[in-house]
């Protein structure tokens, strides 16, 4: 495209140039320095007069998440950061090459150009050799004055080259990528556990990321404080995995507070230690020899048991229950211990061994709530949406993006809450439109959100009609001039209605099949596994035996 330049200087090839060293310059630095990607962004903002600039990753799910956003030499707010064009970058990335997208030259626009009043949009994908591109640089002008040319174009594709060469070399100094090479293996439950790069790829744990570089390849054992529902069995699993330290065995203390039990359970029991016993019972110390032990909960410890695994994190040893000979067995593990309670309090308060204490938190990682990162949450979502059905290649709405970020979800269930309402939103979503691939904010309830209205800043969320139907009953037309907070609590309230049919509909189910899932799922005709989730959504069965 041709016009006039939107450059806050004329953009010559002297000046292009000189912005081409200053971007090397950076990438020569980029292994020792912090903030490397975000001062190359400056630069591409600055020469092209950019209003945003962005630097997206493709996670191994296939989202796309900002890892780096600017604007005139500031950082994005979260909610900027999701005000962007992602069909260009979609686009992009399909065509593997620099995409230029003018809504007055483009056959068709999408709506976030007119949503967001973007002008021109740039977009080139990130790569290093013939590897995949592993994400995109983006740039939007809001200007609609504004026009870029052919020399413009050129400037941006050498700057996304570098772009891509400083975050190759800045990864690779913070990482070892050896770290990641080994296939995981011995999952903690039936859901897949996303690698250790992914699950701190967001902006808001690079206090964690810069922690865990030295740690994950170490010997000390690390201890994962944070909120219930904050993801530390999550990313304790991940360290596992990561540190190649296998097996990995996983153990939920407080389940029992008698002291034989917990023994058995740790370090096992030989045929005939104590009544019952009628076999040999191999401990979880033992099956994690070699690898890791995940101790999930450790505050639930009985003081009378904590005695016994002080001794075995001090000398490596440990005696089963009715071990009766001289030299005790020898296990060598790596410990990575997780709660979330209140340890100086507990030790204060001696619930908890104070000697024990610092010899589980070698290291120490305090995961953050979510209500503290709130710009990671539409990534998340979309994260989770990709993991429960990856064959249809979900996306949010640019209105959802918004509203997830609001300050009014407190995000009181952190992960655990975003994941359900996740699920929940998902399901109302193909009950809305069995072809769908978009997520919208009308799809969440209150309910799953702790009571928070998602409602977009700009316009009021409306509930969608069914195909071929009018709009639910509860939410009439008459309703339209009533308020946001009456229509709202209306269409909550026909929600619950219709959750109650359904509820009643499954109990039926049930009882005409005596109980038995697959064959209540083959008279309702659907899958016998969408049922069950359900159904344990609902309360009418307790969770799945694992």
């Amino acid at each position: 495209m041709s016009g006039e330049g939107s450059a806050r200087e004329s953009l010559t090839h002297e000046t292009m140039w000189r912005h081409v060293r200053q971007l090397l310059d950076r990438a020569l630095s980029a292994a020792e320095k912090e903030g490397v990607v975000d001062e190359c962004l400056d630069v591409v903002v600055d020469l092209l007069g950019a209003d945003r600039g962005m630097v997206l990753l493709r996670l191994s799910d296939g989202t796309m998440q900002t890892i780096n956003a600017r604007g005139h030499k500031r950082s994005l707010a979260p909610e900027e950061r999701e005000e962007m064009s992602r069909t260009v970058v979609r686009q992009a990335l399909e065509k593997d090459e620099c995409v230029v997208w003018d809504p007055l030259g483009a056959p068709q626009t999408s709506e976030s150009f007119a949503m967001l009043g973007i002008a021109v949009a740039l977009a080139a994908p990130l790569r290093t050799g013939r590897a995949a591109p592993r994400g995109a640089l983006y740039v939007d002008f809001r200007d609609r004055t504004r026009r870029i040319d052919e020399r413009h174009v050129e400037f941006f594709m050498a700057a996304t080259a570098l772009v891509a060469a400083v975050l190759e070399q800045h990864e690779r100094a913070r990482w070892d990528r050896e770290l990641l090479a080994e296939a995981r293996s011995h999952p903690l439950d039936i859901r897949r556990t996303p690698p250790l790069d992914e699950l701190l790829a967001a902006p808001s744990f690079a206090s964690v990321r810069a922690e865990l570089r030295t740690a994950v390849p170490g010997e000390s054992p690390i201890l994962i404080l944070g909120e219930s529902g904050s993801g530390k069995t999550l990313l304790a699993q991940a360290i596992a995995e990561a540190s190649g330290r296998k097996p990995v065995v996983r153990a939920v203390l407080g389940s029992s507070d008698d002291l034989n039990t917990i023994t058995s359970e740790l370090f096992g029991h030989e045929r005939g230690s104590f009544s019952g016993a009628a076999g040999k019972r191999v401990g979880l110390v033992e099956y994690a020899d070699g690898g890791t032990l995940i101790l999930d909960e450790i505050l639930n410890l009985p003081m009378h048991a904590q005695q016994l695994l002080l001794d075995f994190t001090q000398f490596g040893t440990y005696r089963p229950l009715g071990h009766d000979r001289a030299e005790p067995r020898r296990a060598k593990v790596r410990i990575v211990a997780a709660t979330n309670g209140d340890l100086p309090r507990a030790i204060a308060e001696r619930r908890f061994r104070e000697d024990l204490y610092y010899r589980l938190a070698g290291v120490t990682i305090d995961l953050p709530p979510l209500r503290t990162r709130r710009a990671d949450v539409p990534a998340l979502a979309e994260s989770m949406l990709r993991r429960l059905d990856p064959a249809r290649g979900w996306t949010l709405s640019v209105e959802l993006r918004r509203a997830l970020v609001s300050p009014a979800i407190e995000w009181s269930g952190n992960v655990r809450q975003l994941e359900h309402a996740v699920e929940r939103a998902r399901e109302r979503a193909l009950a809305r439109d069995l072809e769908t691939k978009e997520l919208r904010a009308g799809d969440l309830s209150p309910r799953d959100l702790g009571g928070a209205k998602l409602v977009s800043a700009e316009a009021p969320v409306r509930p969608s009609s069914p195909p071929g139907g009018d709009a639910l009953p509860a939410v009439d037309r008459a309703a339209e001039a009533a308020s946001l907070e009456s229509q709202w609590s209306a269409m909550h309230a026909e929600r619950a209605r219709l959750e109650d049919l359904e509820k009643d509909l499954l109990r039926r189910a049930l009882a005409e099949n005596e109980g038995v899932v697959a064959h209540a799922a083959r008279a309702l005709g659907v899958a016998r596994t969408t049922l069950a989730s359900r159904l344990e959504a609902l309360g009418l069965r307790g969770p799945a035996k694992k």
